[in-house]
């Protein structure tokens, strides 16, 4: 009689297959580069970013775009390659949500993007005075991903128990003295041909219309 655990063998979340067709090496590697339970073939989530960018690059922001390829569309975390730095800690574990509108309530982003397209957003928000989880941040530092327990619907009547998403570091009171190093500007806008001037006009244009966030 055999004792033990049985050996189980992972598959692949995308091509659902323990191995994957062509060459060994890095490709056909599983890793977990998200807070999933299931892993990915590294070549799986490269082809994967490839048919993203393919399909958006034409209807979508720069800047929205990237954010999209490198944020996990299940749990919304950040996808990060074997080859990337380790996932960004922030330095405080908690914050203080502080809205700056009427509604007295943030939208939570499904992707850390500047972009403003409803698509972006999910349906929760996190409200004024609420204490939210800080899990990560993104690579700019412009944006938190936070879990929000008891979170309101955005728009309309509705609690939630829990809600994760990616909130702009500027409703975020860190209610510790701790400052913060200023969020450097998103790479998307300081791609090539985009020069410093139409990125800082980029910024200012968002700041104006953050009264449709909150």
């Amino acid at each position: 009689m055999e004792t033990g655990a049985a050996h189980v063998q992972l598959e692949c979340r995308l091509c659902l297959a323990t191995e994957r067709d062509g060459p060994e090496g890095l490709e056909a590697r599983l890793c977990f580069p998200c807070n999933c339970r299931a892993p990915v073939h590294h070549g799986c989530l490269m082809q994967w970013q490839r048919a993203q960018e393919e399909q958006f690059a034409e209807r979508h922001t720069f800047d929205e775009v990237q954010a999209r390829l490198n944020t996990c569309e299940v749990c919304g975390a950040r996808l990060l390659l074997e080859e990337t730095p380790s996932r960004s800690q922030p330095q405080l574990g908690s914050a203080v949500c502080r809205a700056q509108g009427g509604t007295q309530k943030v939208a939570l982003r499904r992707v850390p993007t500047l972009s403003r397209a409803t698509r972006n957003f999910s349906e929760f928000s996190a409200s004024d005075g609420q204490q939210l989880e800080v899990l990560e941040q993104d690579v700019t530092g412009e944006f938190f991903r936070v879990r929000a327990l008891g979170a309101k619907r955005y728009r309309g009547e509705g609690v939630t128990a829990v809600a994760e998403g990616w909130i702009r570091h500027v409703y975020l009171d860190w209610q510790s003295g701790v400052s913060l190093p200023p969020p450097r500007m998103p790479p998307a806008f300081l791609a090539e041909g985009t020069d410093r001037l139409g990125a800082d006009a980029a910024t200012a244009q968002d700041s104006v219309s953050q009264q449709d966030e909150t």
